[in-house]
């Protein structure tokens, strides 16, 4: 008779492997181990891509299911752009009795970039079509340093 393999048993080998290490690298509160393994496996969200052209850095992210661009939230600090916001599902006050399958993302969501370069906060302009929220914001060229903090897309 063999015994079935743990797969969490490699887990107690790693040093300093706690709730707050497992929380830091996911973003989530510790749950169960299930629950931590789907959302390691899942990866950032929303993907984007991040572009520069010769004037301004083009952020793209495909987020399905909003309505307009203003149900996210983007807030730019220095060189930090996060996008925050939520996808509210389709079967929200419908008499759903039972999902038998979801792989669509719904919820809230929260997600911090690194810009390579310094931006015009006043300068960002943002647009949602067919699930691709586009943000563009003109780079700031030679020594000039703006940190001004703002919100926009209200």
């Amino acid at each position: 008779m063999t015994r079935q393999r743990n797969p969490f048993d490699a887990l107690k080998n790693i040093p300093y492997l706690d709730e707050d290490f497992l929380r830091e690298i996911t973003g989530m509160d510790w749950q169960d181990p299930a629950g931590l393994l789907s959302r390691l496996g899942q990866g950032k969200w929303p993907p984007l891509d991040l572009v520069e052209t010769a004037n301004e850095l083009i952020v793209r992210a495909a987020i399905p299911g909003l309505e307009r661009a203003s149900d996210v939230r983007l807030e730019l600090r220095g060189t930090l752009l996060t996008l925050d916001g939520e996808i509210v599902p389709e079967t929200q006050g419908s008499a759903v009795i039972k999902v038998h399958q979801q792989e669509r993302r719904q919820g809230k969501f929260n997600r911090t970039i690194n810009l390579p370069v310094a931006v015009h906060s006043k300068s960002a302009r943002a647009t949602y079509q067919r699930g691709i929220l586009e943000v563009r914001l003109a780079k700031i060229l030679g020594s000039q340093v703006e940190t001004l903090t703002i919100d926009f897309l209200k």
